[in-house]
């Protein structure tokens, strides 16, 4: 038995598969069986900034605040001829010396007034610096042997150099016009090499029926 087929056939196909077609573009979600996005996750979009740079950069050096808060500018360091130099041990600091003992003899002389008469207090502190550079010297100790006596030879092996007397200032002692009390201030050098002024010193002169005499 035959079949036989309608002669439309082929038209008939051909608009069956237009209407499929037109169908699909215009019906939502009757797209292609491609995957979503949501199915292969979202892409990355392009980083349109730079690459951030690994190496910190080393922050400008800011000139320090004054109490006011004004910036100042660093100070400069000191020139080499700026700094005091070191004097070695027995050597006069620079401006120091014979020169200034004037002034320091006037000074002195203000701050412990004589009450002795111009004349005795002149004998008195001449004296008093004979006596101190042979204490410190050894030299002139036999002008007094009472006063240095044989038997504190011992004392001879420390002995001062380049001593002066810078001021000496004399007046009464306990009340008494036969004892006098001269005050020194004296420069020198140790044996150990030590050098200093304006050290002080005490001499004490009693009358006696041949004159002034240093007593202990």
């Amino acid at each position: 038995m035959m079949i036989k087929l309608p002669r439309r056939l082929p038209e008939l196909a051909a608009m069956a598969v237009l209407t499929a077609g037109l169908v699909l573009l215009l019906v939502p979600g009757a797209a292609d069986n491609r995957p979503s996005s949501a199915a292969t996750g979202p892409r990355a979009a392009p980083s349109t900034s730079p690459p951030a740079s690994t190496t910190v950069p080393t922050p400008l050096a800011t000139p320090a605040a004054s109490p006011s808060g004004t910036p100042t500018a660093e100070a400069p360091s000191p020139s080499p001829t700026a700094v005091r130099e070191v004097m070695p041990s027995g050597v006069p600091a620079a401006g120091d010396g014979p020169a200034g003992d004037a002034s320091l003899q006037e000074a002195f002389s203000r701050q412990k007034p004589s009450d002795l008469t111009p004349a005795d207090a002149e004998q008195l502190t001449s004296l008093a610096r004979a006596v101190w550079m042979a204490e410190t010297t050894g030299v002139g100790r036999e002008r007094w042997p009472l006063y240095f006596p044989a038997t504190t030879g011992a004392g001879r092996l420390y002995l001062y150099t380049g001593v002066r007397v810078q001021a000496a200032a004399a007046h009464t002692a306990d009340g008494s016009t036969d004892k006098v009390r001269v005050d020194l201030l004296w420069a020198g050098t140790s044996p150990t090499g030590s050098y200093g002024d304006s050290r002080p010193a005490t001499v004490i002169f009693t009358r006696t029926s041949t004159g002034w005499e240093p007593v202990r």
